[in-house]
């Protein structure tokens, strides 16, 4: 009986910190936010949201960095942070208002932490910006783009992985549905946080 107490501490001990370490920040959507964590334990992100109907008035930014100490940026950089919180994560910019047409569309509590929650899951390893006035995604490197669904320009996609010059990308449409494919490394833009 002793042994099997020990045996189910030690496992318990072995769990825990791997259990802990998975509350840690996921790639995926996150309301108006499009979150990537990088190989490198950095995250990019893009954050778009709008209201009204007819006349629309948005806002948007994209984000860049460690978790804790990140850029955000459109016109100007302002500093901010992402946390994962209960049921998806909590951004901070102190001066998200800021970014051109968020003073009317965005919560005031971005300058202390928006909670927003996860509404999909994602596998993303990065993002990028369209550059291309048109991208076809490719069933493969390189293939045909005879009918195949398309990207524009100023798009931003999750990466699900780089090989060769290209990017296998996964675009969501207003809809939420998800279309992928790859397109090669002079039709997009990686994020670039500035100096």
């Amino acid at each position: 009986m002793i042994r099997f107490l020990a045996i189910g501490v030690l496992s318990l001990c072995a769990v825990g910190p791997a259990l802990a370490g998975s509350a840690g920040l996921h790639s995926g959507k996150y309301e108006g936010l499009m979150l990537a964590v990088t190989p490198e334990h950095q995250v990019e992100g893009f954050y778009s949201e709008a209201m009204g109907e007819g006349v629309t008035r948005s806002c948007a930014f994209y984000l860049q960095g460690k978790p804790e100490a990140l850029t955000t940026w459109l016109d100007e950089a302002h500093p901010g942070s992402v946390a994962p919180s209960s049921d998806g994560v909590t951004l901070t910019v102190e001066e998200g208002r800021q970014h051109p047409g968020c003073m009317n569309v965005l919560m005031p509590e971005i300058a202390t932490g928006l909670d927003l929650t996860q509404t999909a899951s994602k596998k993303w390893i990065g993002l990028v910006t369209v550059s291309a006035d048109k991208a076809y995604l490719l069933k493969t490197p390189g293939a045909k783009a005879a009918k195949r669904p398309y990207i524009v320009k100023r798009d931003v996609v999750g990466v699900l992985a780089f090989k060769d010059g290209w990017a296998q990308v996964e675009f969501i449409n207003a809809e939420d549905r998800s279309f992928s494919g790859w397109i090669s490394q002079d039709q997009y833009s990686r994020l670039a946080a500035p100096n």
